[in-house]
């Protein structure tokens, strides 16, 4: 019992010490050290700054993220600007200290009508709970009830409320057209789209497939059809029929990319003849009926003489076939040499591509010379069973 009372005395001489030495009232915030001088004070080193910053753990935060006013001033002790022992009510913060501080290296400059703001206005809370956007002090006061956001500088300046208001045509879309009667809150819902350059796509629902192209490559703010999109910088650039396709036809699914520019990329379903390579060959964007097939340079069987009249359908006859036509003679005029004078051979023996008459057959070939009389007799007076035909 004798022991447990010289503790109990013991410690209230302590603490009945400690509030001797004590050179005033500790303000509210530091109440709970008032009989505890060793937790802010070391023995011969005064009021370090490192127990300061145990306790105000935001504070210190900030400092090692370089960030707000106390990151620029950390070199400096932090009783060189707060003070304590100066009673419940005082301020911890030195009022010269706080006459010459400089706002701006808080990192919110006063400008315009801040400027004109008593602290308190804004500092009504811990200023570790104050932050620089508008609606921090402004929230109560927002014309919007809070229908456009928070971030009331994309609108506004500090100089004053509407001072500078953005105008629609300092809008980065356009506001013509379809966007003519559309009202603030319609596109900027609780702040949303208030960027620099906002896409289509950010308010209009995709309606091609999962398109990647920008809405803007085919419509316009004035009207969303006709869609507008200009081929003539791509390289499916096509003339005709072309011009007046819908969309779709070339583009099915909504598919933009990957689109073939050769005819036989759209048109196989189209072809009227056995495969016969690409359609260009033959045809032109304008008009399949057009034919621009060379014949000397794409086909094994150059056209001369005679065969430059001739109608396709006179040595293809079937419709639609192309390939494997006979290059000898015989092929199509077998029947007709064979009316004429029987079987001499090969037609190419005695004539040429530019006519049947005169026949350019050099009798000589056959060992008999056609020399004296014998030059101007005609074959049927010498041949009478094979040229029948002859005139």
């Amino acid at each position: 019992m004798i022991i447990g009372a010289l503790l109990v005395s013991s410690v209230a001489v302590a603490s009945s010490w400690q509030a001797m030495m004590s050179p005033g009232p500790l303000g509210k915030s530091h109440a709970d050290f008032a009989d505890n001088c060793d937790a802010c004070h070391l023995a011969f080193a005064g009021v370090p700054s490192e127990g300061c910053l145990e306790c105000h753990k935001d504070l210190a935060d900030k400092i090692q993220k370089n960030h707000g006013f106390h990151a620029k001033h950390s070199t400096e002790a932090c009783i060189s600007c707060h003070q304590d022992h100066h009673g419940e009510d005082s301020p911890l913060t030195m009022p010269e200290k706080l006459a010459a501080f400089d706002h701006n290296d808080s990192g919110f400059a006063l400008d315009g009508a801040h400027g004109r703001v008593q602290c308190a206005t804004c500092h009504d809370k811990p200023i570790g709970e104050v932050q620089p956007a508008c609606s921090s002090c402004h929230e109560q006061k927002d014309p919007h009830d809070s229908a456009l956001g928070p971030s009331c500088e994309v609108c506004h300046k500090a100089s004053g409320w509407n001072d500078g208001l953005m105008k629609l045509t300092d809008h980065k879309v356009g506001m013509t057209g379809g966007h003519a009667n559309l009202g603030c809150a319609d596109c900027h819902k609780q702040g949303s789209h208030l960027v620099k350059d906002a896409a289509c796509q950010d308010c209009h629902t995709e309606a091609h497939g999962g398109s990647k192209s920008a809405c803007s490559d085919c419509h316009e703010v004035s009207g969303w059809k006709p869609a507008k999109f200009d081929h003539g910088p791509c390289t499916c650039t096509f003339a005709g029929k072309h011009q007046t396709a819908d969309c779709l036809d070339c583009h099915p699914a909504f598919k933009w990319t990957d689109t073939p520019v050769l005819c036989s990329g759209c048109h196989t379903k189209d072809r009227p003849h056995e495969p016969l390579g690409e359609c260009s060959t033959c045809h032109t964007a304008l008009s399949f009926k057009v034919d621009r097939f060379d014949h000397n340079k794409r086909a094994t069987f150059a056209l001369a003489g005679a065969h430059l009249a001739v109608d396709c359908a006179g040595c293809h006859p079937v419709a639609g076939k192309f390939k494997d036509a006979p290059t000898a003679c015989a092929g199509c005029h077998a029947q007709q040499g064979e009316d004429a004078h029987g079987d001499f051979g090969a037609c190419e023996k005695c004539h040429t591509t530019d006519g049947f008459a005169p026949s350019t057959f050099d009798h000589a070939t056959t060992g008999f010379p056609l020399a004296g009389q014998h030059d101007a007799l005609s074959c049927k007076e010498c041949h009478p069973d094979k040229v029948q035909g002859y005139q």
